[in-house]
């Protein structure tokens, strides 16, 4: 998996194509190599269900070139995490 790390973000490219039983595997992988990034501070749950709401966004055709990569914030505001968590939850059944 291809993935640009800054200090507060983690881009994850093309991360439609990554199926949600792998997202704890590359998200260790990326966490090794990068322990300092601020990202960690949120909890794999959050990342993953963020992850998922992107898949599912993409499989359903909305904003394609904006959701086929993944974005991974740290801080986020309230409403974001709330709508990522949301989203996320819902579709985890139905994502590949």
């Amino acid at each position: 998996m291809q993935y640009h790390v800054s200090p507060n973000d983690i881009q994850l490219k093309s991360s439609f194509k990554v199926k949600k039983e792998a997202f704890a595997q590359e998200l260790a992988k990326i966490r090794e190599k990068h322990p300092k990034c601020r990202v960690w501070k949120r909890s794999l749950l959050s990342l993953k269900l963020e992850w998922a709401a992107h898949n599912a966004l993409y499989a359903l055709g909305v904003l394609r070139d904006r959701t086929k990569d993944t974005d991974l914030n740290w801080p986020q505001p309230w409403y974001i995490r709330l709508g990522y968590a949301v989203l996320g939850a819902l579709s985890w059944p139905f994502i590949k």
